[in-house]
């Protein structure tokens, strides 16, 4: 199938990206306080999330939303979500963290990334928002044909 030979011909250009996206660096992986997000202020791309050095979820802004609208999220944006006590856009996040963690339903409630100490590597994309999602469906692809176990949703 074509489809197959451009995914496979995508996955191959973009290995080297996605391996060093997964791979913890201490060097690279941010935290979630406001000065490190402020690094990533107004990039678009992809993120993982690592917890103890284990990547656990990805995630990416800038591309396209379900309806076809662009997200008008940045990084930084994006990844304080993880800090609000709201469950704006990381309620699914929480209910899985915490089950993996054997929390209950009342902490989960209560995640923050920072306070657990989850840091974050990302690949900025400059051009094309949905070059943002295909990425971010090649670094799935890459996750599950390298047994990396993480969630992600879509």
């Amino acid at each position: 199938m074509n489809g197959d030979k451009k995914i496979n011909e995508l996955l191959d250009d973009y290995k080297k990206p996605l391996k060093k996206l997964f791979k913890y660096d201490k060097s690279n992986a941010l935290t979630f306080d406001k000065e490190s997000r402020s690094k990533v202020e107004d990039q678009k791309g992809i993120f993982v999330i690592f917890n103890n050095k284990q990547p656990i979820f990805l995630g990416q802004a800038g591309g396209y939303m379900a309806g076809y609208k662009i997200t008008q999220k940045d990084l930084n944006d994006k990844l304080a979500q993880f800090n609000l006590k709201s469950d704006t856009g990381t309620a699914r996040f929480r209910r899985v963290f915490a089950e993996q963690n054997g929390l209950d339903e009342a902490e989960a409630k209560e995640i923050k990334a920072e306070t657990y100490g989850l840091k974050f590597q990302f690949i900025k994309v400059k051009g094309n928002p949905s070059m943002i999602n295909i990425l971010e469906m090649l670094a799935l692809a890459y996750a599950k044909e390298n047994d990396i176990n993480l969630y992600n949703f879509l």
